[in-house]
This record gives C-alpha cells, structure tokens and sequence, in this order.
C-alpha cells in the first residue's frame, strides 16, 4: 500500500485544478507531505504565498488522516496505481523533467515504463499519407522491441496505438484527464484494450474532466517517458509544435518525416525540419541504427524506391509465398488497395504472381 507521505500527495492531487508545478512550490515551503499535514491548519500565511485563500480552505476543511487514506484507498478498489514521486516504480525518466508529476495514475502494465520507447505524435486532422507514416514506424518500431507512447488522441495518435496493438507491441496512452473522463469518447474501447494489454497513464485524478490546457501539460509526459519522438505528421499551426518543445529541453533524440508541401495538414513538419539539423527519416532504420539495433527492415529508398505501402508488402513477403487472402489479412489493406500495390510491384519485377493466386519476390530488396 502507500506511506503517509504518498497518501497526502494523492489526496492534494484529488483538488481540480491544483497542478503539480503548485504542489511543488506548496510542498517545498514545508519539510515533507507529512508536515504539510501536520502545520498546515496554522500556516495559512505560509500557504497562501502559493495557493489560493479559497483553495487553503478547502485542504483544511478536508485535512483529516481517515479522509486521505480514503482517497487512496478509492484508487485501489477501482485497479488504480498511484505512483508518486516517492514511489520505487516512478520512471527516473519523469523525474528528470522541469515539473515532474507528483503523481502518475496507471492501469495496466506499469514495467512498459522502463522499457525502451519512442513517442509518435502529429496531427489530429491527419492526411491518409500521415496515417501510413505511423502505421509504418510504429510496425516495425515495436517488432524491435520499441514500445510506442502517444496520446489517445484522434489521428496520428490513434492510429499509432492501433498499429502497436495490431502488430503485438506494447504502447502506451498519455490520457489529458482522468481514467473516469476518457478522451474523445470514441477512444473508450481504445483505451480499455490498451489498459488489458499496455498501459494508460495520466497525472489527473480519476474525477478530473478533460480542459484545453490539460493537453499541452500531457505533452510533456509523452515526451518525459520516451528516449525518441518521431513526429508522423504535423499542420502549420501544429499542437506537435509544444510536444517538440518539450523534446528538445529534455533532450530527447527527435525525427521527423518529410511530408507534402502543399499539405496544410502536413507542411508543419517541414518547417520543423528546416531548423533541426539531422531529424530526418525517411524509414525505421534510421532510428534502429541510431539505437544500435541492426534488424531486417525494409528501406524504402534503397536501391529499389518503394513507397509506404509497397514496403508493407514486400517485408510481409520476405523469405515466404504468400496467397493474396493472407496478404489481405495480414496487411490492413482492402481488396483494391492491394491488388494495385501487388501490380504496381510486378510492374516493377519485384513480385510474381504464381499459381492459385499466389505471390512472392524475385528479389532481395
């Protein structure tokens, strides 16, 4: 269970709208959580350089031991772990990052933490290219051994969660409010399957609602918990534009992927790489080799050019023949998106189709 210490942050932490850069001034004008407990009634002027009148109030009104060990307690009925700041398991990443979390809330499998990971963000309103562009790193970033963070949100977000999922990863979802709030409610079965078999996290109670501002401060978990963030795809006026930010005072390794000029939803990530000198990746070995991870990856622009979806294919065909259903089904594509990638491929003499409607490679790509 939780020491006395841990339980007072989790119940300063229960107060809507009392975030962790104020608990950190809060905290550091007594000893510990425990003598904030203890003086706080009698240290209003102490307090109130750092909170509100009406929010000292309502702490003191509410100070009491059985009432913070409920609130604790309330987490545990319902499958939540509290990680605070004191805890053994809280990642050393977080803690490094300018206003740590005095709490991190999860369900599910709280050792993806410590694994090696990489943050996939961009637009909300992403193009088809953006959506291919995550699906793609995301594939086969978590078949070598990445575990892939995001923020639940629709797009670029959504579609990397899925992809991790999909293809037997594990992935991470950095929620904007609390396990009780789950946003956009078209996520809810989402975030339910992530929790069975990855990991959500938030720094916001389970009663707290979602705000605007809730997820600019989000971003600067997604990028504390990762050691990469690949930007899929971002928009002129990009809210990836404050997730990179936040990379880059943390220090975090940063790639981008080039997208279409005259994209509106997508030419943000241009202007990002016109003043980040070696972000670019134009395919998962860029980021495996920089990680020392030597892996077959299908390279789309060597030797042969292959786009996204193309390299799909060929990495599925890769060592074996394929029937064209167990491409259908082991791709994502529909039956008319395939077909013109399997022709587009032959054109090119690097498929054959054999017979029974059967497909391999007459090459090494």
């Amino acid at each position: 269970m939780y020491s006395f210490d841990e339980c007072v942050l989790i119940w300063l932490n229960s107060f809507d709208g009392f975030y962790s850069n104020k608990q950190h001034e809060l905290l550091s004008l007594y000893g510990s959580p425990s003598d904030l407990f203890e003086n706080l009634k009698d240290s209003k002027d102490v307090a109130c350089k750092v909170i509100s009148s009406e929010l000292f109030e309502k702490l003191v009104a509410s100070c009491d031991s059985q009432k913070i060990f409920d609130v604790a307690q309330r987490l545990f009925e319902k499958d939540i772990v509290a990680l605070t700041i004191f805890s053994d398991k809280y990642p050393q990443k977080l803690k490094e990052i300018d206003v740590a979390p005095t709490v991190l809330y999860c369900k599910g499998d709280i050792d993806l933490l410590d694994k090696t990971s990489i943050s996939i963000v961009g637009s909300r309103k992403c193009t088809p290219y953006g959506k291919k562009v995550a699906r793609y790193y995301a594939k086969e970033l978590v078949e070598n051994g990445f575990v892939v963070i995001s923020g639940l949100a629709l797009g670029i977000d959504e579609t990397a969660h899925r992809a991790a999922i999909e293809f037997d990863g594990k992935t991470i979802a950095v929620l904007g409010a609390g396990f009780n709030h789950i946003y956009p409610s078209s996520n809810k079965s989402l975030a339910e399957k992530i929790s069975r078999d990855g990991l959500l996290v938030t720094e916001f109670a389970p009663d707290i609602s979602p705000q605007p501002y809730h997820f600019p401060m989000r971003n600067r978990i997604i990028t504390g918990l990762c050691d990469a963030l690949l930007i899929a795809e971002a928009g002129k006026k990009s809210g990836t534009q404050t997730t990179l930010e936040h990379a880059l005072n943390q220090g975090k390794r940063i790639y981008i992927v080039p997208n279409d000029i005259f994209s509106f939803n997508s030419s943000g990530s241009n202007e990002m790489l016109k003043t980040l000198q070696g972000a670019l990746t134009t395919t998962p070995k860029d980021i495996l080799e920089d990680f020392g991870i030597s892996q077959n990856v299908v390279d789309v622009n060597k030797n042969i050019q292959l786009n996204i979806d193309e390299a799909v294919v060929v990495k599925f065909l890769k060592n074996q023949t394929a029937h064209f259903n167990t491409l259908l089904e082991n791709t994502g594509f529909s039956v008319g998106e395939l077909q013109y990638i399997l022709s587009a491929l032959e054109i090119k003499g690097i498929v054959i189709r054999q017979g029974g409607n059967f497909y391999k490679l007459t090459m090494e790509v």
